[in-house]
């Protein structure tokens, strides 16, 4: 427990020197859209890491097929969780964002919005899936396969704006600023680590859940 609560701590930790990063080494407001481009040192960190946990799930789950052995299913299971958390903070933060740049809260002609939220609903619906199947090899073995074939969804949305050109997917700010850079960089691993420690919070959560099952499935079996 002591490993988890360190975990945290670092990670919280990070964020705070994030804070400080956007409040005083970034430009406040950018001609245009002033200080709401702010939200994106906050959106951006949470993207990057979305497509991280999926991808771990993917890998996860591939090696679940391979190996059977649960811990890498449930593994798989909690990178998805809370990868479809910063999956979710990421549309909403790149709502608001959009809002103050383009003037609508979404465009859904935009191939990275719709890419992005098309990722989201893949993941729900993993999630789903592992809800409905009771049978435990069962719904490990279904939820494995299912998390390598989404797996697919994370290079549509890396490569989306590569694909469909920049100006579907317009910034009217210089990334290319060493702040920018700094900034974005440093909160993508300060976010990497926060989301790892809610990771592995919920695999602890998942372990033990697991263990309760097996111990009550001992007492039937012995007819207690």
């Amino acid at each position: 427990m002591k490993s988890l609560q360190v975990h945290f701590a670092i990670g919280w930790a990070l964020v705070l020197v994030t804070l400080y990063l956007v409040g005083y080494y970034v430009p406040g407001s950018v001609e245009g859209i002033g200080s709401s481009y702010l939200i994106f040192f906050f959106h951006f960190p949470s993207a990057m890491n979305c497509l991280n946990l999926f991808i771990f799930a993917g890998v996860l789950s591939a090696l679940y097929l391979v190996s059977g052995e649960p811990r890498w299913e449930q593994l798989a299971a909690t990178a998805t969780e809370v990868g479809v958390l910063a999956c979710t903070i990421t549309m909403v933060t790149g709502s608001i964002w959009a809002k103050a740049a383009w003037g609508v809260w979404w465009n859904m002609r935009d191939p990275r919005l719709l890419s992005v939220s098309i990722m989201w609903l893949v993941y729900l619906a993993y999630m789903s899936l592992r809800g409905t199947i009771e049978e435990p090899e069962k719904r490990a073995r279904f939820s494995s396969v299912y998390g390598v074939i989404a797996c697919i969804t994370v290079p549509f949305v890396y490569y989306a704006i590569k694909w469909f050109g920049v100006i579907s997917h317009p910034l009217d700010i210089d990334l290319a600023d060493r702040a920018m850079v700094v900034t974005r960089w440093f909160g993508a691993f300060a976010f990497f680590v926060l989301y790892t420690a809610f990771w592995h919070l919920r695999y602890r959560a998942t372990q033990r859940r697991y263990a309760i099952a097996r111990l009550q499935e001992g007492f039937a079996d012995a007819g207690m």
